[in-house]
């Protein structure tokens, strides 16, 4: 994004049918948008004409010539009217977080020997160092957000093996956690970001397998040394961090807590 201290100052995004915010953008790229005619400054900040999906893809395309952001993912994202709302338009991914709409993501904890006294043994991922967020951090088994069309269920399998080789027979294991929503700011601009968290029961012998080159490695580990690492938050994506530690919470032994 930019250097500019005002670029962690938010405006909210409104589309003309709603009259509660969608998105929310930065001072920076808000001015950089008016300035192009994008964007319209009435009583509120907000997306103008009939077709929204064209309009934001004018916006996106707008925004990577003049170096905002990276160049398109060829994913198309839904923007929704909140984290469990109704798709209103579609965006490419590489423009969901500059224009701070909420995404749905899919997180999923893989887990061996969960009767152990100990707690379990517990897979995660180190993202690709050429990634274009988060290059080169810990994440969750998997972590994938919902494309456009696709359900929550179709996501979780199809992430399931792209990222770590997971065979459909294998989610019959699948256990729904729950979900979180959270928001948050990073350089790339405002997160909104509904974490719907799974857990799944694996093999011993498993081994995971990426298939689409986001994942660097994959690891195993025990409870004891997966609280280890997340005593140094940094380590991890943002959202994977939030999701591990609830997962240690709920799986693991409370004195690993006490006694990180």
């Amino acid at each position: 994004m930019t250097a500019d201290p005002a670029a962690r100052a938010f405006r909210p995004l409104h589309f003309p049918s709603h009259s509660d915010p969608l998105g929310a953008v930065s001072l920076p790229v808000a001015q950089h948008l008016l300035r192009r005619g994008l964007l319209a400054d009435g009583a509120r900040l907000s997306l103008e004409g009939d077709d929204p999906s064209a309009r934001l893809e004018d916006i996106r395309d707008d925004l990577f010539c003049n170096g905002w952001i990276e160049p398109p993912r060829h994913e198309q994202m839904p923007v929704t009217d909140g984290p469990r709302g109704a798709e209103l338009a579609r965006l490419d991914r590489s423009a969901l977080r500059i224009l701070g709409f909420w995404a749905q993501k899919v997180h999923i904890n893989g887990l061996v020997d969960q009767d152990d006294p100990d707690g379990p043994s517990i897979w995660i991922s180190r993202r690709s160092g050429l990634a274009p967020s988060n290059p080169g951090r810990w994440d969750t088994l998997v972590a994938g957000g919902r494309a456009s069309g696709h359900s929550i269920g179709q996501t979780a399998t199809q992430e399931s093996w792209e990222e770590a080789g997971i065979d459909p027979a294998l989610m019959t294991g699948l256990r729904p956690v729950g979900d979180m929503a959270v928001q948050y700011v990073s350089r790339r601009g405002f997160h909104q970001e509904l974490l719907v968290i799974y857990d799944l029961a694996l093999p011993k012998d498993f081994v995971a397998v990426c298939h689409d080159g986001e994942i660097e490695e994959s690891t195993r580990l025990t409870c004891g040394e997966l609280t280890l690492r997340l005593a140094d938050p940094q380590q991890f994506k943002f959202s994977s961090y939030l999701v591990l530690m609830d997962l240690v919470r709920r799986k693991c032994p409370a004195k690993l807590l006490q006694n990180p």
